[in-house]
C-alpha cells in the first residue's frame, strides 16, 4: 500500500504516504482499525468539574477500500 486517504463525508480529510510518517511505514500487512473516545491528555488537558459525562461517540459507519493490482 502507497498511501492511505481518510474520508469524512466523502471529503478527503487526510492523506498520507510512507514519506509523511517519521517511523517505519507499517501498512502493509493487515492491521486493525481502532476507535477510540478519549477524554482528556496533552491536547486539550484533563477532565475538570466542567467536563460533561458521560462522553459519547456516534459512528454511523466505517468504509475501508483496499485498491486490487
Amino acid at each position: 500500500m502507497d498511501y492511505i486517504n481518510f474520508f469524512v463525508d466523502d471529503t478527503v480529510y487526510k492523506s498520507i504516504t510512507p514519506a509523511d510518517v517519521t517511523g517505519e511505514w507499517v501498512y502493509d500487512h493487515s492491521f486493525h482499525i481502532i476507535l477510540n473516545l478519549a477524554v482528556g491528555g496533552d491536547y486539550v488537558g484533563f477532565p475538570t468539574s466542567e467536563t460533561i459525562f458521560p462522553q459519547t461517540m456516534l459512528v454511523d459507519w466505517v468504509r475501508v477500500y483496499q485498491e486490487q493490482n
